[in-house]
């Protein structure tokens, strides 16, 4: 089925749905979820209800990795923004690059930059449509119900690039009773946030909810060179939903907006330990004299700044049920985002001079349309059989342009070093726009699905699920350089591009509770990633390199979800392997990237989490990932910086791939006395052991990030019947420096620093944020 005609049967669904009439029909993923959430005391217990399989269920009852929290509960563990989630969920990251689109998130040690044309590996919904970009997710968490991290492939329901794992955000529905909330929150960085809801009910049948966020944030780092903060942006960001209720139909209409203006640019520091002291006085020299700060954990930089970042989107969603009888839904999902991010890095080899500077356009514009079938619980084949059912269509129109811009120390620094006598014409040519990038690509994806599950007995049952996909790509590159020398950075290249590629994805699953509240399960699932092209810019021309080969996933896991103690004990474990091929990997040659397929790569280990309620007062709840990580082969990898070609490291690991990663909290709640008052304090400590955090599968030991652990507390205060309530939190309260990924510098050759006897080179970190604490007041009314 094409597109078109797939729209068409979406909007013939939704006039059928506005005018059917009907029985009340149970909303799959809305009031089902609202009577089981409602009866535990913790909001993150194992009563919370996730929609990993399409519809609500309960977490204990779903044989999947799974780590969801609510609303309330990532506002009690000071998470406002998809990054926290790290900081809960071992075997998860996300990190930014200097580039706000370049974001990544990684599950299992697998992940994708976000600032290329390559699919990530972990895919992202907002209220069950995809996100393409996962630069686009950070506008996204507000007046957010619930987040789910899926773990290990969910190819079958969710399709392409959820090779690794699939992240789900849930929005709060309008209520039928009338509410809303204001809240002011100051913290560290000169940051200034107002949000609230309000929650609007016309009738019966018919709600409206609005809710908005603005912040102003000056930033976590201090420029010396500018006397200025850096690093924060404004923010404003609201979403406006409806829900509609008549007769048979569930209708739900979502829209938001949201946009980010500031600074944005991160401290990327220099470590002066990746080089030697001759390395280093050479590259003073090279620099005139000066060098970068040499501590890159003290909250300030000399670096030359000259940055801006502007990014913005607004999205629509159609969430429409059917109830057609006997508890048969059906379900149109409608989705469009729009998503801009421009942004001028400064400067881009992070050093005091001003020399290079990147101007960036990340453009995306995409449409899904999906139509489920669900079945209902216990009604066919004598309660044994139900079934999910699905066609998917998705379309998405990117761009990215990429300017260089040549700063008043370029010409005469570096190609004074590297080409004197080119030094003039550097001089003559444009220094605006002195590269030029323009890579375009259109994305066609079909899909159809289906996964039913058969109780063979009250305690067996079998789980199968299949999903057919095809991708149809077409794009074009071109890089042209207004100034000559703009060639040493950027090889001149014209190339239309075409792929094309099909795969089915399949799961098998074993479910068995030997008793209540105990269930055993096997799985064996395999996920897709599709090909590409590399929309990056090169020194050389990369002419068929430029098209690299989709990524197959296959994954076996054996688990238990458990409850013991009347409820009070809950422990789960997931052993897991992952057997990737055809890895899309990254090479650098000092100036760009290359996406190339690698060889076999096998992630394996285990994850475990545990809550514990002793009484309706405190609970203690800790999470904790093994993860054991090898390439089966890779001959072709990248070699180190200084001895450049590649090197075999098939039996090495790969990056973002820590040992060990875990956390603990306790939090406990109580009445105050008889003045209607309570209060509820946490504290929390997440950690992770060494890993390798740098940008290029090297194995170098010179982008290794010792382990750290990280501590976060909040304490909150509510007024009788929580009418308002006021807060103290603060996040790494050691003020532990470290890094959250690392970078070669920039034309490193250049300036003189790597090393020929152990093959490295100069690096540079991406500082993590310091000590954080703050402070709000909510009303509610």
């Amino acid at each position: 089925m094409n597109g078109r005609k797939l729209r068409q049967l979406s909007l013939g669904l939704t006039v059928f749905a506005m005018h059917g009439a009907g029985l009340a029909a149970p909303d799959q993923a809305g009031n089902a979820a609202q009577e089981q959430a409602a009866a535990p005391d913790w909001a993150d217990g194992g009563d919370i209800v996730v929609t990993a399989q399409k519809r609500a269920e309960n977490i204990q009852d779903v044989a999947i990795s799974i780590a969801a929290f609510s609303g309330q509960g990532l506002a009690d563990r000071n998470v406002t923004d998809v990054t926290g989630l790290a900081k809960l969920v071992p075997n998860f990251t996300v990190t930014r690059g200097p580039q706000l689109a370049s974001a990544r998130l990684n599950i299992r040690g697998i992940g994708a930059s976000g600032n290329t044309a390559v699919e990530p590996s972990v895919a992202t919904f907002l209220d069950g449509i995809y996100v393409a970009r996962p630069g686009a997710l950070f506008g996204s968490m507000l007046d957010v119900e619930g987040v789910e991290v899926l773990r290990g492939p969910q190819g079958t329901l969710f399709g392409r690039n959820a090779s690794v794992g699939a992240v789900a955000l849930r929005s709060i529905e309008p209520e039928n009773d009338f509410s809303g909330e204001l809240r002011a929150e100051i913290g560290t960085g000169a940051r200034y946030r107002l949000d609230g809801f309000v929650n609007l009910p016309v009738n019966d049948t018919l709600a409206f909810r609005a809710a908005a966020i603005g912040e102003k944030f000056d930033g976590l780092w201090f420029s010396d060179q500018h006397d200025r903060r850096f690093g924060g942006a404004d923010t404003i960001a609201g979403r406006l939903s409806m829900k509609a209720t008549p007769g048979a139909v569930t209708w739900l209409v979502r829209a938001d907006y949201s946009r980010l203006k500031g600074s944005g640019f991160p401290l990327v520091g220099f470590l002066s330990d990746s080089v030697t002291p001759a390395g280093l006085a050479t590259f003073k020299a090279r620099l005139g004299g000066v060098l970068p700060d040499l501590d890159p954990f003290d909250r300030r930089s000399n670096q030359y700044l000259d940055d801006f970042v502007d990014d913005r989107q607004w999205g629509i969603s159609s969430d429409l049920s059917l109830d057609f009888g006997d508890g048969f839904t059906a379900r149109m999902l409608n989705g469009y985002r729009d998503w801009e991010s421009r942004q001028e890095d400064g400067d881009l080899l992070f050093v005091p001079i001003p020399i290079l500077r990147r101007d960036g356009v990340y453009d995306s514009k995409s449409q899904s349309h999906e139509l489920q079938i669900i079945s209902p619980k216990g009604r066919l084949m004598g309660g044994r059989l139900d079934f999910v059912a699905g066609l998917y269509y998705f379309h998405e129109r990117y761009k990215i342009v990429e300017r260089f811009a040549f700063l008043p120390s370029f010409c005469p620094t570096i190609v004074g070093l590297l080409a004197p006598n080119l030094v003039n014409a550097c001089l003559a040519g444009p220094s605006t726009g002195a590269t030029d990038l323009r890579f375009g690509q259109s994305v066609d994806s079909y899909a159809a699905y289906g996964q039913a599950t058969y109780a063979f007995t009250d305690t067996l049952d079998l789980t199968l699920g299949a999903r057919w996909t095809r991708d149809d790509k077409t794009g074009s590159f071109v890089q042209t350089s207004p100034n000559p020398v703009g060639i040493v950075l950027r090889a001149p290249e014209t190339a239309n591009l075409a792929f094309s590629g099909d795969r089915l994805t399949w799961r098998a699953q074993v479910g068995w509770k030997p008793a209540d509240g105990k269930m055993l399960f096997a799985s064996y699932s395999t996920g897709y990633k599709s090909g590409g092209f590399n929309s990056g810019g090169g020194s050389t021309v990369l002419g068929a390199r430029r098209v690299f080969q989709p990524e197959f996933v296959k994954n076996y896991e054996i688990g238990a979800k458990t409850r013991w103690l009347d409820g009070g004990l809950i422990f789960n474990a997931t052993l897991f392997r992952m057997d990737i091929a055809g890895f899309q990997d990254r090479s650098f040659d000092g100036v760009s990237f290359v996406v190339s397929n690698a060889g076999g790569l096998r992630q394996q280990g285990a994850e475990l989490n545990a809550i514990l309620s002793p009484d309706r007062n405190f609970q203690v709840d800790w999470s904790l990932a093994y993860l054991d990580s090898k390439f089966l082969e890779f001959k072709g990898a990248s070699g180190l910086p200084a001895f450049g070609g590649t090197q075999d490291l098939t039996g090495a690991p790969a990056t973002f791939s820590p040992k060990y990663s875990g956390s603990f909290g306790a939090t406990y709640k109580n009445e105050i006395g008889n003045t209607g008052m309570r209060f509820m304090a946490r504290a929390n400590i997440s950690f992770v052991s060494d890993m390798n955090i740098g940008q290029v599968t090297d194995n170098n030991p010179q982008t290794i990030q010792d382990g750290y652990a990280l501590i976060g507390a909040r304490l909150t205060l509510y007024g009788r019947d929580d009418r308002w309530n006021i807060s103290l939190f603060g996040d790494n309260l050691t003020d532990k420096g470290y890094c959250v990924q690392t970078y070669y510098q920039v034309l490193d050759n250049a300036f003189g620093v790597r090393n020929p006897a152990t093959g490295g080179t100069a690096v540079r970190c991406q500082v993590a944020a310091p000590r954080t604490l703050g402070a709000s007041l909510g009303v509610r009314f």
